[in-house]
C-alpha cells in the first residue's frame, strides 16, 4: 500500500503567529561522533499524539525542522492493515547532534509538492516503441522463449535513488546488475528504449558484467555444498509496494521453485532509500529442508581484491578493483547481521549455471525473513571510490549507521 507525502524542503512553515505545542515536538539524536548526511529517521506511530494519528481526509500531516522548513516524508504501512505504522524521512546530522522535529496538521490543498528521490520502473511492450510501465506483472517459464515474446525495458524491473541504480533480469537468469550514475536525477524510466546503456552517457551507464554469476546481490540456495539459482521457471510475480520521496520498494515472489527436486516458495523484497549507496533485501523462504541455506553473491569476473570487515553486530564481504565495464574502479559489498552469517566462499567453476561469484551463506530457517544490504561505489559517481581505502571507509560508516539508528526521544 502506498502511503506517502510529498513536501518541499524549501517552503517555509508559518503557524498563525503562535509556537508549536510541546506535544507536537519530537527530539532525535545522532549518537555517533560522525557526520551523517541524508540519514534515515524512523518514528513509530506510538510517538505521536492522537490528533496527529487521526487526521481527517481534508487535512494532512506536516513536519518541519528547527528553521521552520518543511521536510519530505513517507507514512509506512508495515503490517498491511491499511493504516500507517511509522513515519520516515531523511535529514543531516552533525557529530553527536540532537535536534527537534515539529509536527502539525494543515489543509490538504496547501501541501507543497516535491519530486521523488527514489523510483522503481518496469516497462513492458510488444516492442520498444509501445512500452508501458507495469506495477504488477507475472511470468511462467522463460519469457525469452515465449510465443508472444514481450519487450522488457532494461530486461526487467529497475530501481534507483539519487546515488545509484540497479536492475533485475525478469527471466530464469534472475541476475541483478548495476547502473552507475553521475547525476542525482531519476533517469532509468528513459533508459533501455533507445541507445546503448552499456556506453557511458551524461547520466551514467550499466557498469557491471554479470555473466553467469550472482551479480550484484542476486540470491540462490546452497544444498550439500552445491549452488542452485532461484529461477522462477514455475512462476514469478513482480509487484510494486511503494514509491516516494524517501523510499521505493517492490517484491518478487517465486512459486514452487524446484531445488534438487524439492519445491520451495521464495519472497524477495527490495527497497532503496534516498541518499544511500545501497539497496536492502528481505528474503523469506518456505518449504526448505534443514540442509538448504540462502546465498547472496558478488560477481567475480574482473580483477578485484576481496575484503572482510566486522563492526559492531554487523559483517561485510566486499570487493574492490578495476571491475566496472567502463574500465575504472568499482566496489561492491554485502552487509548483514553477524548472527545471520554462516560462511563465505568463492566459486569459479560452473555449478548448476552459477560461476565466478564471491558469496555469503546465511543461517537460514523456514518462514523467517533474512535481511541484508548490497552496496555499490563507482569511481565515476564519487572519487572516494577510486581507491580501496575510500570504499572501505564508506563500508565502515554504513556499518556504524546501520548498527546505531537515530534515537527517537
Amino acid at each position: 500500500m502506498k502511503l506517502y507525502i510529498l513536501i518541499s524542503l524549501t517552503t517555509l512553515f508559518t503557524i498563525s503567529g503562535c509556537s508549536p505545542s510541546s506535544k507536537n515536538v519530537i527530539t532525535i539524536e545522532n549518537t555517533l561522533n560522525i557526520e551523517r548526511i541524508d540519514e534515515l529517521v524512523r518514528i513509530p506511530i506510538a510517538k505521536f499524539d492522537t490528533h496527529i494519528i487521526d487526521i481527517k481526509d481534508e487535512s494532512i500531516l506536516a513536519i518541519y525542522n528547527q528553521n521552520k522548513e518543511f521536510i519530505p516524508f513517507q507514512l509506512e504501512d508495515i503490517d498491511n492493515d491499511k493504516k500507517w505504522d511509522q513515519l520516515i524521512f531523511v535529514t543531516d546530522f552533525k557529530p553527536k547532534e540532537i535536534k527537534k522535529i515539529y509536527f502539525d496538521v494543515i489543509e490538504r490543498e496547501k501541501t507543497p509538492i516535491v519530486s521523488k528521490a527514489t523510483d522503481i520502473h518496469f516497462g513492458v511492450g510488444s516492442n520498444s516503441r509501445d512500452v508501458t510501465e507495469v506495477k504488477n506483472y507475472k511470468r511462467n517459464g522463460d519469457p525469452r522463449n515465449a510465443a508472444d515474446k514481450k519487450f522488457f525495458q532494461m530486461e526487467g524491473p529497475a530501481w534507483e535513488n539519487d546515488k545509484v541504480g540497479f536492475r533485475m533480469y525478469f527471466d530464469p537468469r534472475n541476475g541483478i546488475d548495476i547502473f552507475g550514475k553521475t547525476t542525482e536525477d531519476l533517469v532509468l524510466s528513459q533508459v533501455g528504449i533507445n541507445g546503448d546503456y552499456h556506453t557511458k552517457e551524461t547520466w551514467g551507464m550499466d557498469i557491471l558484467k554479470v555473466g553467469n554469476s550472482l551479480g550484484a546481490g542476486s540470491i540462490a540456495i546452497q544444498l550439500n555444498d552445491s549452488l542452485y539459482r532461484i529461477t522462477g521457471k514455475n512462476g514469478a510475480r513482480y509487484k510494486v509496494i511503494e514509491e516516494g520521496p524517501i523510499k521505493a520498494s517492490f517484491e518478487m515472489n517465486y512459486i514452487n521453485d524446484t531445488i534438487h527436486g524439492i519445491p520451495i516458495q521464495v519472497r524477495h523484497k527490495i527497497s532503496i532509500y534516498k541518499g544511500q549507496w545501497y539497496y536492502k533485501s528481505e528474503v523469506s523462504l518456505s518449504g526448505i529442508t534443514q540442509e538448504m541455506k540462502l546465498v547472496a553473491g558478488i560477481v567475480n569476473l574482473k580483477p578485484n581484491q576481496l575484503y572482510i570487515k566486522e563492526r559492531n553486530s554487523l559483517f561485510s564481504l566486499y570487493s574492490h578493483g578495476k571491475q566496472s565495464e567502463n574500465g575504472d574502479h568499482l566496489g561492491m559489498a554485502l552487509l548483514l547481521n553477524k548472527d545471520l552469517y554462516h560462511t563465505h566462499k568463492t566459486i569459479t567453476k560452473k555449478e548448476n549455471g552459477i560461476t565466478n561469484t564471491h558469496y555469503v551463506v546465511f543461517n537460514t530457517e523456514n518462514n523467517t525473513t533474512i535481511p541484508f544490504y548490497f552496496l555499490s561505489g563507482w569511481e565515476a559517481s564519487s572519487q572516494k571510490f577510486a581507491k580501496p581505502e575510500g570504499f572501505t571507509q564508506k563500508i565502515a560508516e554504513t556499518l556504524d549507521q546501520l548498527s546505531h539508528p537515530i534515537i527517537i526521544k
